[in-house]
């Protein structure tokens, strides 16, 4: 009955990295089967500012910066979950990527934010003498972009490779008995 955990942890000791990276291959396989679907898709706005470039960055920026705010482009609050805007460092364009778990979805949405971001520069126009005008509607994503099969299983079967090794590290040496020291010669006469 002694003898069995020691097997048992002299199998692991031997077999613990094949038993690791195939756990972490199933917990990431387990996480891509049971992650939901998500497709994103990208429509771009570009801001006319009747040739003064610096200008149209500027207001790029600043657009992008404002964009996500709620209730600024007064849609529902549902199409702002998922959204991401960014302006282009060189160029007076900006970015509006929307996530969603259908790509018709994904793509309505994105396009509904840069028509709502359009209106909403069209009617601040006047005050600030550029406007926004479509230069990409979003396409509909022909895949998901989340969950990534190659990366969930890369990162559970590195993960779980990882802990393995940290524990085997951590775990006392398997199969090795304590050296004992040899006890003195008496020193003295010999009977």
């Amino acid at each position: 009955m002694n003898r069995t955990p020691a097997r048992l942890t002299g199998l692991l000791s031997r077999w613990w990295l094949p038993l690791s990276l195939t756990t972490g291959l199933l917990g990431g396989l387990a996480y891509t089967l049971a992650g939901q679907v998500v497709y994103t898709s990208d429509a771009y706005v570009v801001v006319v500012a009747g040739g003064e470039a610096t200008r149209a960055s500027d207001y790029a920026a600043a657009y992008a910066r404002v964009a996500a705010l709620s209730g600024l482009l007064g849609g529902a609050p549902a199409d702002l979950s998922g959204v991401s805007v960014a302006a282009s460092p060189d160029a007076p364009l900006i970015r509006l990527t929307a996530a969603a778990p259908t790509a018709a979805e994904a793509t309505g949405r994105a396009d509904r934010l840069a028509t709502a971001l359009i209106a909403y520069a069209g009617a601040h126009s006047t005050d600030t003498h550029v406007r926004l005008a479509p230069f990409a509607g979003a396409s509909s994503p022909s895949r998901p972009s989340a969950p990534v099969p190659l990366v969930n299983l890369a990162v559970g079967g590195c993960g779980a490779v990882l802990l393995g090794g940290l524990l085997r590290l951590a775990a006392p040496p398997a199969n090795r008995r304590p050296v004992r020291e040899p006890l003195p010669e008496p020193i003295g006469a010999s009977a």
